[in-house]
C-alpha cells in the first residue's frame, strides 16, 4: 500500500527580474520580484515536478540563486 505524496512548498530564488513573458512560463507559481532577484514559490507534488521547473529555468537561461523548502 503506497501513501499519497504530500505536496511541499518551495521557494526558488533566481537572479534578476523576470519579464511578464518569462514569468508566464511558470504558471501555477507565485512570482515576486525585488532587490535584483525574483522568487518563484508554490507547492510541488513530488521531486520530479520540482526538477521539471528547475530544468525549465536552465533551458531559459535563468540563473538559480537558491532553492528553499517552505514558503
Amino acid at each position: 500500500m503506497s501513501e499519497a505524496a504530500t505536496p511541499r512548498c518551495y521557494q526558488l530564488v533566481v537572479r534578476g527580474r523576470l519579464s511578464d513573458r518569462l514569468a508566464s512560463a511558470f504558471d501555477g507559481l507565485t512570482v515576486e520580484s525585488g532587490d535584483g532577484q525574483t522568487v518563484l514559490s508554490g507547492r510541488f507534488l513530488d521531486q520530479s515536478q520540482l526538477h521539471g521547473v528547475l530544468d525549465r529555468l536552465r533551458a531559459l537561461g535563468i540563473e538559480l540563486v537558491s532553492v528553499n523548502a517552505g514558503c
